[in-house]
């Protein structure tokens, strides 16, 4: 399945160009979002040590707001690279059982836990677990996973450690934590359960549809955006994180235009029955 015919299946959803055409109802630093008729408001004290979220990872919860998006009362979940906490409070806020926030960030855990109580939810539904994906044994399995990996490349060039480079940027093309998420997903998702992925078109997404299809998964697209790419926070780095871009564009690893990309809602369904062994 190629990039083009996955955008087939439902409409795209265009931003306009520059912060005008935001999801987010008030931003920067503190944002309210609408979530199935709730208005939550999120905030981040230091946006240097955990990313505010970006029009990126809101696009999953509003493609959450489609009569199509799976029902989350209930559900035990798991919220990979949770940064400030932004599904982790959405799923709380919709009826989710448990909510685990796992991030390699161990500012992501303050933040969430902030933004849960701000909130005025059950704070003892949440559990926030600071590891990287390869190593997180939760010893049990999850109803339902979300996640928005990190998706621009990596270069010495813009390396820097702090909660920015863990959000946006993976080695490996930008696939580091796709890749991990693919690896760990038959451990960490119950058979039946479903994965709800924000996946950039910077990063490969025939790849991860065709690894997940290929192991029984069914994949659905519940919305696609597009928008700008983020290049703000890397704006004297523009030409050389472009530079890497237009490679993966012309090994066919990537798609975007000028500096607009879109960004897919997908769902992947684990079959009830055991996958083929990876």
């Amino acid at each position: 399945m190629t990039a083009s015919s996955i955008q087939t299946l439902t409409q795209r959803r265009v931003l306009p160009v520059g912060e005008s055409g935001s999801l987010w109802m008030t931003r920067p630093s503190c944002g309210i979002f609408e979530f199935r008729g709730m208005h939550l408001r999120l905030e981040v004290a230091d946006p240097t040590e955990v990313l505010f979220p970006t029009d990126c990872g809101l696009s999953l919860i509003d493609a959450l707001n489609e009569e199509s998006a799976p029902d989350l009362e209930g559900v035990n979940a798991l919220d990979i690279g949770a940064g400030s906490g932004l599904y982790s409070v959405a799923l709380l806020a919709a009826g989710a059982e448990r909510v685990t926030a796992l991030d390699i960030n161990s500012a992501s855990t303050a933040q969430t836990v902030a933004n849960v109580l701000s909130n005025g939810l059950d704070v003892t539904r949440l559990t926030c677990v600071t590891s990287p994906l390869e190593e997180y044994t939760p010893g049990e399995q999850f109803d339902l996973v979300i996640t928005n990996p990190p998706h621009l490349p990596h270069d010495p060039s813009y390396a820097r450690a702090d909660g920015l480079e863990t959000a946006l940027v993976a080695r490996g093309g930008g696939r580091a934590m796709y890749n991990a998420v693919i690896e760990q997903m038959d451990t960490l998702l119950a058979p039946g359960g479903t994965l709800l992925m924000a996946h950039s078109s910077l990063a490969d997404i025939p790849r991860t549809v065709q690894e997940f299809t290929g192991h029984g998964y069914k994949c659905s697209t519940l919305k696609i955006f597009e928008m700008d790419i983020p290049l703000l926070a890397y704006a004297e780095h523009k030409d050389t994180m472009l530079g890497l871009l237009k490679e993966q564009r012309a090994a066919g690893r990537a798609e975007f235009e000028g500096s607009r990309f879109t960004v897919h809602a997908l769902m992947f369904q684990r079959p009830h029955t055991a996958s083929p062994q990876r």
